[in-house]
């Protein structure tokens, strides 16, 4: 991506220091400019109606009907601010037997819908802006508010970004209310105060974010893309579908037993205090969880002594740790010596093998973990059916090749990810210093 030719640059973006100029006002939200002003919500949005239907009372199958917007999906699904209705398949309808309300009101373009519950303070007002509703119904769902422009004080493409405004996330958090839930109450967020920039400065930055945006969507679809390659790949090359030149020959059945030593883990007790802070490494699945091909830090680490008082094991680097509790499946390679507690088995690899074929193998053998385990308080894979669990192997030389290829996929996946991460962190400087007046930008060209 080209610099924005502007009065910002991106290597401005980087700075933290805001130094108050003549031009500027303080109000309770903060410093912004003079010409800048601070509604209450009520005073530029209608409120609109929303329903309470709970996720047994949605469907993705029916083609047509009712769309509904969940406050679920506005946390997790909708990657982006705006709901793009043309390129977005996972809004779900109202199962048809469901009457809707006569007094419901339809969403059109432009409108907001914020969520008004979430698990965490981050996400408190958390919103969404629609775009391209067209003919489709859709009406705000499950613990939202839907809010309509009644003034034309907001430009489309920017309403959503007055509740991503840092000064506004930091005020939304004090009228945040409860304990394990935190929501917010109509009353509270109808009185609440936003930082309207002038019309044509919104505009302005809605083009400039919106940019941003499209470069952070291609890459998200080209690392999609290449995920779903990367997976046929697998497919293939793990069963020996496809072969290699060179190599022929049946794969042979071998239990994981055979293939290395087996290692389980343990958990010091919690009331020693000499047991924790020490320098062994120790995992615990919800740090392999999402942690990627390689893992070598843990959250809390203990001392010899706890490891002599547990039934933890060290296990040499380059052992492949397996999740067999929880979250059955999930699995990493240790770049370090180090245990883990009692929801994994772990795998070191014998010469005879090669660790990231097998890691490979493992990872597409989930179903077979989950088919495997038993509990009646919780699903877990025992350390002997672990062990007896079987893969089919080809020689090493030719698990090798096939790990070398995908070590090489996942390379490639690595750097669009990377991409993905400067840009987004790119668009979050950009919206510090937009949203909150830091930086009044004239835009005379923008390029992709």
């Amino acid at each position: 991506m080209s610099a924005i030719s502007a009065t910002i640059s991106l290597s401005s973006i980087g700075e933290k220091s805001f130094t108050i100029k003549e031009g500027y006002k303080k109000t309770k939200l903060g410093w912004i400019p003079e010409d800048w002003e601070t509604p209450r919500i009520d005073e530029v949005f209608d409120f609109l109606s929303s329903n309470s239907l709970s996720r047994n009372q949605l469907n993705y199958e029916e083609e047509e009907g009712v769309y509904n917007i969940h406050y679920g999906d506005i946390h997790a699904t909708y990657k982006r601010p705006i709901l793009d209705f043309e390129n977005e398949s996972r809004v779900p309808k109202i199962n048809k037997e469901i009457a809707i309300s006569q007094t419901s009101d339809f969403l059109k373009d432009g409108d907001l819908v914020v969520a008004d519950a979430s698990e965490d303070y981050e996400g408190v007002g958390e919103a969404i802006e629609l775009k391209n509703v067209n003919e489709r119904k859709v009406i705000s769902g499950l613990h939202t508010f839907a809010f309509r422009d009644k003034t034309n004080k907001t430009a489309e493409g920017f309403r959503v970004y007055i509740f991503r405004n840092p000064l506004v996330k930091k005020a939304l958090k004090t009228i945040a209310t409860g304990s394990k839930v935190y929501g917010i109450s109509k009353g509270n967020l109808q009185k609440f105060k936003i930082v309207l920039p002038t019309l044509p400065e919104q505009q302005k930055i809605a083009t400039i974010l919106s940019t941003w945006d499209s470069a952070i969507a291609k890459q998200e679809q080209l690392i999609t893309a290449k995920q779903e390659f990367k997976k046929g790949l697998m497919q293939l090359l793990l069963t020996g579908k496809k072969r290699f030149e060179g190599f022929e020959g049946e794969w042979k059945a071998k239990k994981l037993k055979d293939l290395g030593e087996v290692f389980t883990g343990g958990t010091p007790s919690s009331e020693v205090e000499d047991y924790w802070g020490g320098e062994i490494t120790w995992y615990t699945p919800s740090e392999i969880r999402g942690a990627g091909k390689y893992i070598q830090k843990s959250r809390r680490k203990i001392t010899l002594k706890g490891l002599k008082n547990s039934s933890a094991t060290i296990f040499p680097k380059n052992t492949i740790v397996i999740c067999t509790r929880a979250t059955i499946g999930e699995l990493a390679i240790s770049k370090v010596e180090a245990c883990t507690n009692q929801g994994f088995k772990s795998l070191n690899v014998n010469e005879n093998n090669e660790v990231e074929f097998i890691y490979y193998k493992l990872k597409q053998s989930k179903t077979i973990f989950m088919r495997k385990a038993s509990g009646s308080t919780f699903l877990e894979l025992s350390t002997t059916d672990f062990r007896n669990l079987i893969l089919k192997m080809p020689p090493l030389p030719e698990q090798q090749k096939i790990a070398s290829v995908l070590s090489a996929a996942d390379k490639e996946i690595g750097l669009l990810q990377s991409e993905l991460a400067r840009l987004r962190g790119q668009k979050r400087g950009l919206m510090q210093r937009l949203l909150t007046g830091e930086k009044r930008v004239k835009i005379k060209k923008i390029e992709l």
